[in-house]
Order: C-alpha cells, then sequence, then structure tokens
C-alpha cells in the first residue's frame, strides 16, 4: 500500500490544478462596462474617462474587480489546459492518462486491490474536475481520503488534500483552500519537503495570488517576494528544471497582476514579459496562454501610454488566435483593438474592428465578444456625437 501511495505522491507534481486552469479561464480581456476599461485576465481593470482626445485625462487608474465565478465564465471554463499550452495535454490529462494508469492494467476486476480502489476513485474525481461537475467531485475526493486514512498512507492523505486544496481555489473558496493547503504545507515539511521543494513553491505561489484575489495586497506582495528568491535560487542550482521554469513563469505573471493593482505598470510590464519569454521558451509560442500574457502586456502598455506596442501586443495575440482557429477569443480580442483606436481618435478603424468583433461574437455565439463589441459600438456613437 506504501508502495502504491508513493507513486500516487508522485502526482503531486503535475496536478498543479490552479496553474492549469486559472490563466486560461478567466481570459476577461477588455471587458467593458460603463466606462471605457481595459482588463487582464484576472479582472485588473484601467479606466478612462470619455473624453477621448482630452489630454489632461489620459492617465488611466487601476480598479480591482472580483473574478467572476465559474458559472459566469462560459466559453472559457471549456478550456482545461496546462501553462504550456492549451494544445499540449493539461496538467489534469497527464494525471488522468499517464500517472493514474499504473495498477489499472493487467488486472481482472475480480483482482482489483483496495489500492486500485483509491487510484480509480481519485481518477474519477478529477475526470468530474475536468467536467465542471464540482460537487460530485468533492464528494469522490472525500471518499477516496477516508480509503487513504484506511489504508494508512500518509503520502496519499497528502496527495487528495492537495487537490481538494485546488479544487476548492478553483470554486473560489479561498479561505477553504488556505486552510486545505496549509494542512498540506504541514504535511510535506514532516515528509521531509524543505522550503524550497517545488510542492512548497507551488504551494506559496498559489497562496500568494489568493491573497491578491481577496484583496489583501500587502500580504500577496510579502508572498511572491518570498516565493521569487526561491524559486530563481532554485534555478540557479538546476537551470533545465522545466517545472520550476513553468512555477517561474505562472508566478512572475501573477506578480504582474498584482503590480497593475498597485499602479506599478513599468514593473508589471517587466513581469508578464518575463512571464511570456518562460512560456516560450518552455513550450513554444503557439498556445492560449501566450494569448492571455500578450493581453495582459497590451494593457499594461495602455496604462504606460505606448499605444502603438500595445496594439502590437494584441495583432500578436489575434495571430495566434488564428493559427489556433479559437474564434472564440477572436472577438473579444478584435473588440479590444477597436477600444484602442478609439482611445487614439481613429474612429473609422475602431469601428471596422468592433464590427467585426459583433460578426465574429455572434457568429461564435461568445455572449463576452458581442457584449464588448457592442459596448465599443455604442461608445464610437457617443464620440461622434
Amino acid at each position: 500500500a506504501d508502495h502504491t501511495a508513493k507513486k500516487l505522491f508522485k502526482m503531486n507534481s503535475v496536478i498543479v490544478f490552479s496553474i492549469s486552469q486559472y490563466l486560461a479561464r478567466n481570459l476577461k480581456v477588455l471587458n467593458l462596462r460603463q466606462v471605457l476599461k481595459l482588463k487582464t485576465i484576472n479582472g485588473i481593470e484601467v479606466v478612462n474617462n470619455r473624453n477621448i482626445n482630452n489630454q489632461n485625462q489620459k492617465k488611466w487608474k487601476n480598479e480591482p474587480q472580483h473574478l467572476l465565478n465559474a458559472a459566469e465564465q462560459g466559453e472559457e471554463n471549456r478550456k482545461q489546459h496546462k501553462w504550456s499550452g492549451y494544445m499540449a495535454p493539461s496538467k489534469i490529462g497527464i494525471v488522468a492518462s499517464g500517472a493514474f494508469t499504473f495498477g489499472l492494467f493487467g488486472k481482472t476486476k475480480d483482482e482489483e486491490t483496495p489500492e486500485d480502489k483509491l487510484i480509480t476513485t481519485i481518477k474519477r474525481s478529477v475526470l468530474c474536475i475536468q467536467r465542471q461537475e464540482f460537487d460530485k467531485a468533492e464528494q469522490m475526493l472525500h471518499l477516496a481520503l477516508r480509503m487513504a486514512q484506511d489504508l494508512q498512507s500518509k503520502e496519499g492523505v497528502t496527495y487528495i488534500y492537495d487537490v481538494m486544496a485546488n479544487l476548492a481555489m478553483e470554486r473560489e473558496q479561498f479561505k477553504k483552500a488556505e486552510k486545505l493547503f496549509a494542512e498540506v504545507m504541514k504535511r510535506l515539511f514532516s515528509e521531509g519537503y524543505g522550503e524550497n521543494s517545488s510542492q512548497v513553491m507551488h504551494i506559496s505561489a498559489k497562496l500568494a495570488h489568493m491573497a491578491q484575489l481577496q484583496g489583501e495586497l500587502d500580504k500577496a506582495l510579502q508572498g511572491f517576494t518570498w516565493t521569487l528568491k526561491r524559486i530563481e535560487d532554485h534555478m540557479k542550482q538546476t537551470p533545465n528544471d522545466k517545472d520550476v521554469q513553468e512555477l517561474l513563469g505562472l508566478t512572475k505573471n501573477w506578480f504582474g497582476q498584482l503590480q497593475m493593482k498597485l499602479g506599478k505598470y513599468a514593473d508589471a510590464k517587466k513581469s508578464f514579459q518575463e512571464a511570456y519569454d518562460t512560456l516560450v521558451e518552455v513550450y513554444g509560442r503557439i498556445n492560449e496562454e501566450s494569448i492571455t500574457i500578450l493581453n495582459n502586456l497590451s494593457v499594461a502598455c495602455v496604462n504606460l501610454e505606448e499605444y502603438e506596442l500595445a496594439k502590437k501586443y494584441l495583432m500578436d495575440a489575434l495571430e495566434l488566435v488564428k493559427e489556433l482557429k479559437d474564434t472564440a477569443q477572436e472577438g473579444v480580442l478584435q473588440a479590444n483593438l477597436g477600444l484602442i483606436y478609439l482611445r487614439e481618435g481613429l474612429i473609422a478603424k475602431a469601428k471596422e474592428a468592433c464590427s467585426l468583433a459583433w460578426r465574429i461574437g455572434k457568429n461564435s455565439k461568445n455572449l463576452d465578444a458581442v457584449e464588448q463589441a457592442e459596448y465599443c459600438l455604442n461608445e464610437i456613437k457617443s464620440f461622434v456625437q
């Protein structure tokens, strides 16, 4: 049982569930309501008064906004993939198709052991998570936890707590997630893992990100500073560790979002660029996470009034969207581009981009794209009047 549990716990390093999902499912770029806004993936907005050409009103402020819940995510929720590239198998997919395969073949149903039943139960819970059946997943995880406890598998119990913590984070049950992650860290330390282990650093990054999402910015800043230092120290010792490179990129992207909230736009731009460079180095350019970070870079540039560069990043994102044939995001990004044209007073280009966004949104049945395009078109009408 203990041997099987150790195999099971190795999955802890790959089922970093929030890493698999947070980047993609929160791609709410430039979600516009009532005032001209640009928005990064986790609700960071830059806002401008409607008098676009008034140079005295060109400074955009940064406002926090709550993350949309799972029921409101719509199309974004269908994407469950790795930070790497959304064309690659997701971390969840790796667990379900790879690490879970041991012990599931070569036996008949009558020969299934308690360890096999535990693995199967966890596999089913992960599949429920993939299908957004969160309540069912949680029930199965509690069942798996009792099974692991009956088997006296310390590693298995720790692993299940980790999955439960990530599920709570995905459901935006942040206080619950924090308590579960604290339990996981306590168990990791008791099992000999140090502060610089990849498992502990993953959790530290998540805790900092959750603090940011809850508006606890000082706590988030301390957490990211602590985590990034340890990640960078780890990278100096093992520069070819792909898992830690991936964690560095993810953490830099989250840290950039915090810097946006703090109004440190130049620092945020640097963090987003480092996140993007890491992503490309590890997984290549053609993936949906690239789209997300390019959007974040665009928003940072708008705050810095670097409009040409902001448009370039959006155009790069649109090229990737077309390569990936992701029409759902194409409409949103076209609306984003139209709003930047509107900011520059380029009415004809703004109308062209937002009209195209509306058509794409209608054809792909993407409500977000339609709403943003309609907002942009209404803003154009107001500006012309």
